[in-house]
């Protein structure tokens, strides 16, 4: 299967050049390019693209800024004319630097890292997967930040949320994404006090510590984290979730 690129670069003929040079390698498929940080990050969270391709110097800030504003960053490949923010990328934990001017050969090498680091990230998964579903073990959320695999306790868990496609559980008011369906892990979890309190989120009961009155009719749950969230709960759900506690 052939890799779904993101091209992020401020210049077209440079992103049209990288984009015939991918392609003519028969192993990645160029899905969207982007040229400002806002755009890119946009593109990412909508294509959900394997690799990115990112220069150092677009509008609106510059590449790292863009992982800054991720909270899953896939595998990226910097391609610059600046050579001099190679340790500052690996650091970020590129998969590779390509500086300018870009070779077929060059190119070449750097899709062979993806697709090693990607087959790396599903065997871990795999792995910690394996792991999750282990009887007489205690249960697990399997959750990703940064290409590392956690095992999330449930009970650590405060709240999990759904952003489109994309599932995020909360532990320390820190998110990681969870690849699941929120409808998946309601079925799972509601053994361990979860409830559904919106179309977009799930409560640990255990960590509200205030309903707040919202807006027509709905309510706002204040959760016991470090980050005090604040939940939505549904006019719809109320009835239920106030009843198991006890408001």
């Amino acid at each position: 299967m052939k890799l779904k690129a993101l091209i992020v670069a401020d210049e077209p003929p440079a992103r049209r050049r990288l984009t015939r040079l991918l392609e003519e390698t028969g192993r990645v498929t160029v899905a969207g390019e982007a040229d400002t940080v806002r755009d890119a990050v946009q593109k990412i969270r909508q294509l959900e693209p394997d690799v990115v391709f990112l220069d150092i110097q677009i509008p609106g800030g510059d590449g790292f800024e863009v992982l800054t504003r991720l909270d899953e960053i896939p595998p990226v490949v910097f391609v610059t004319a600046h050579d001099e923010f190679a340790v500052k990328a690996f650091e970020a934990d590129a998969v590779d630097y390509v500086v300018k001017p870009v070779t077929p050969e060059r190119l070449l090498e750097a899709i062979g890292r993806v697709e090693r680091r990607i087959e790396k990230e599903r065997a871990q998964e795999g792995l910690a997967h394996m792991l999750s579903q282990q009887s007489g073990m205690p249960p697990r959320i399997l959750a990703r930040r940064r290409g590392r695999i956690v095992l999330l306790d449930p009970a650590d868990v405060s709240h999990i949320t759904a952003d489109h496609t994309l599932v995020f559980a909360w532990r320390d008011g820190q998110s990681l994404m969870v690849p699941r369906t929120l409808q998946e892990l309601e079925r799972e979890l509601s053994g361990f006090g979860f409830r559904r309190t919106h179309r977009s989120a799930l409560v640990n009961l255990a960590f509200i510590a205030a309903v707040h009155p919202g807006e027509s009719g709905n309510y706002v749950l204040e959760l016991r984290d470090e980050a005090r969230s604040r939940v939505p709960l549904s006019r719809r759900r109320a009835r239920h979730v106030r009843r198991e506690i006890g408001f």
